[in-house]
């Protein structure tokens, strides 16, 4: 409403009147979109610039005829400052900015990490009936998880010390030990030290075969030697979003194979650094996310935030450094229990 105000004045000036205002929808973001205020104005009829125009014209005689009745009077614009400012209070309110400030659960909401505006679109699409137990009901039908994508090959991205190599490793174990998998590593990470190393410790004490590669080509021919196997899992380079040669280049690897990509984002990653980091990685394709490290978030409901947002169903949690242990699949609500707790 501020902005329509100030373009108001900016367009029509200082004398603008309020005519009307409406309620639309921009049905754009699911469940974050927002209410929008259309609003009409018009200038008022001013009696001494219409003589002047009229006179420049050659028709004062006309205007002048109307003089009478449109002036305004003090008292009506008084009226309209004060219908204008209930107005304001009112689209405040019914926006949620200010309908649920005295809702003891927002602040509990808001805690837990979850962003101030969807926390007030929950509680608005629960109305009257809101409390810890029906958002909790709420988040469990709107919460997107899912196992992997029906596909072979695992490719696993993100930026710098996301985890990559480590969570691997663990669904590599657990692939291995608890489901009696043939499984093969393939590492595009040359780049930082001790990677390939590490990678070969732990096809090592798997004993899974393992590959480094550092061309498209020798992708492709590393991909036709693991043709046999079960499940073959991609480490790839970590790279900051803004970097712009990367992108290209992973989707040159990935180009004409069905691969199930994952992209590993730290729970503790700022909101805004979320939605940058995830808009940077779309042109991958991106299947799934997993989100890691959720032992070393002080709070964890941008999991929650990032999952309406995005809509990109979790496939895992990540819960420290152990391998395999510390590893488990999403569902809504080991995600809700992990981001809420007992919301207290």
């Amino acid at each position: 409403m501020k902005e329509h105000l100030s373009q108001i004045e900016s367009e029509l000036g200082s004398d603008a009147v309020i005519l009307s205002k409406r309620e639309i929808m921009d049905q754009n973001f699911g469940l974050a979109a927002k209410p929008l205020i259309e609003v009409t104005a018009a200038v008022d009829y001013d009696a001494a610039t219409y003589d002047r125009q009229a006179n420049m014209n050659g028709s004062a005689a006309v205007l002048k005829a109307g003089r009478e009745n449109t002036h305004v009077a003090p008292s009506m614009i008084s009226g309209d400052i004060i219908e204008l400012k209930q107005m304001v209070k009112e689209i405040m309110e019914h926006t949620g900015m200010k309908l649920h400030q005295g809702n003891p659960l927002r602040k509990k909401l808001v805690k837990k990490g979850i962003r101030e505006n969807l926390v007030d679109i929950i509680l608005s699409k629960l109305g009257s009936s809101a409390n810890e137990a029906s958002t909790r009901e709420l988040l469990t039908k709107i919460i997107k998880t899912s196992p992997p994508q029906d596909s072979s090959i695992w490719a696993f991205v993100g930026t710098t010390g996301v985890g990559k190599t480590t969570t691997i490793a663990k669904i590599a174990a657990r692939s291995v030990l608890n489901e009696n998998k043939k499984v093969g590593l393939i590492t595009l990470d040359t780049y930082r030290i001790g990677a390939v190393d590490q990678g070969k410790i732990y096809a090592k004490i798997l004993n899974i075969p393992f590959i480094s590669v550092t061309t498209v080509q020798e992708f492709r021919t590393a991909l036709d030697r693991f043709a046999s196997l079960d499940l073959i899992l991609v480490d790839t380079v970590g790279r900051s979003p803004f970097c712009k040669e990367y992108i290209p280049k992973m989707k040159e690897y990935f180009h004409g194979i069905k691969v199930c990509t994952f992209l590993l984002m730290p729970v503790a990653t700022r909101d805004t650094e979320m939605d940058t980091t995830t808009k940077a990685f779309s042109d991958l394709g991106i299947s799934r996310m997993i989100f890691t490290k959720v032992d070393e978030a002080i709070t964890q409901g941008s999991v929650i935030s990032h999952n309406l947002i995005s809509r990109i169903p979790v496939s895992y949690l990540t819960t420290g450094q152990r391998v395999p242990e510390d590893i488990e699949e999403a569902t809504a609500g080991r995600i809700i229990e992990t981001c809420l707790g007992d919301i207290a």
